[in-house]
């Protein structure tokens, strides 16, 4: 595509030619010629000189030189939204999944799958399961028992979905996923001799919309279900323990620990590393920072940081009274 081409797509304002050609996106510090960044915020503007890239989304309001010979700059109102649509435009095509069931798949006669679903090799597709139409299952997807699989989601390699859990539409698991293990139920036996395992009778309910990153676990719940709401988006190596229900709209990064029982309302914020305690309430639009423990109730709309975590203000006043306390 030409800067024309670009700025025409995401609306921008062009400073500078119009006729250069763009090969594709890539960071300030590895662009060259051909490659268009992006700048969000005054801290990389610096970084613009030096780049060899030959256009930058910039968002507007942002301070920076003019582009100079060869070179242009596409102004919007946020860089980081004009980069989603670019980076659909050059976007690599999804691999082909042709509609029906490859020879080395295991499908039980009782299995209901769509005409128009994929099934690729040696997935394994259990009693009473229900496929919807234009469903994509990778190679190696299993599929347990009574499991129900949404219109047009996609099960990427090796993703595991334990018996009676249901997943939505437009759903993306990807490789690695597990979605019904058993929760993390004991009880120390009576005799002192050992621990007894909790039964979990319970499912997992995943509503439509939701992308579930690499090597992800949800458990299912110990009666009732593990809910997961519709259009959440968790990142990979996240654990979500049993009988947790998680909100609409939530962003959940790597490496979290929710504890079972949490309920999270809509729209809640959950950085990396986090860890939250079980029994508890987060509600609707907290944000939690990286690294943060949360051992209590959350407020809707709190920002929470540290371990234990408090609210954000209350921390960095904790912050500078530490400091004027060492500088002493």
């Amino acid at each position: 595509m030409t800067t024309s081409q670009i700025a025409a797509l995401v609306g921008a304002e062009l400073r500078g030619p119009g006729d250069i050609v763009i090969t594709g996106p890539c960071t300030l510090a590895l662009a060259g010629p051909g490659s268009l960044t992006f700048i969000r915020d005054q801290a990389f503007v610096a970084r613009w000189a030096g780049s060899k890239a030959s256009a930058a989304l910039i968002s507007a309001g942002l301070s920076i030189p003019e582009p100079g010979p060869g070179r242009a700059l596409l102004v919007v109102g946020d860089a980081d939204l004009a980069l989603i649509k670019v980076l659909e435009r050059f976007a690599p095509a999804p691999p082909a999944a042709p509609a029906g069931v490859h020879a080395t798949a295991i499908v039980d006669e009782s299995a209901a799958v769509a005409a128009t679903a994929h099934v690729g090799p040696q997935c394994i597709i259990g009693t009473g399961v229900h496929i919807g139409a234009g469903a994509v299952l990778y190679a190696g997807a299993i599929i347990g028992e009574h499991v129900r699989i949404g219109e047009g989601t996609i099960l990427h390699p090796r993703v595991t979905v334990m018996e009676r859990c249901i997943i939505g539409r437009r759903c993306t698991l990807h490789p690695g996923v597990v979605i019904g293990a058993d929760g993390f139920g004991y009880r120390p036996s009576p005799d002192g001799r050992g621990v007894l395992k909790i039964p979990h009778t319970g499912n997992v309910e995943i509503h439509d919309d939701v992308e579930i990153g690499a090597n992800t676990c949800v458990d299912r719940g110990k009666f009732g279900p593990t809910v997961i709401g519709a259009g959440t988006k968790i990142d990979n190596l996240v654990q979500v323990a049993h009988n947790v229900t998680i909100g609409r709209a939530c962003l959940i990064a790597g490496g979290v620990g929710i504890a079972g029982s949490t309920s999270i309302g809509d729209g809640v914020i959950i950085g990396g590393q986090a860890g939250l305690k079980d029994n508890i309430e987060i509600g609707a639009g907290a944000r939690i920072a990286a690294m943060s423990a949360i051992m209590s109730d959350v407020a809707p709309k709190a920002t929470m940081v540290g371990a234990p975590a408090v609210g954000h203000i209350e921390f960095f006043r904790r912050i500078a009274a530490l400091k004027k306390l060492t500088n002493r």
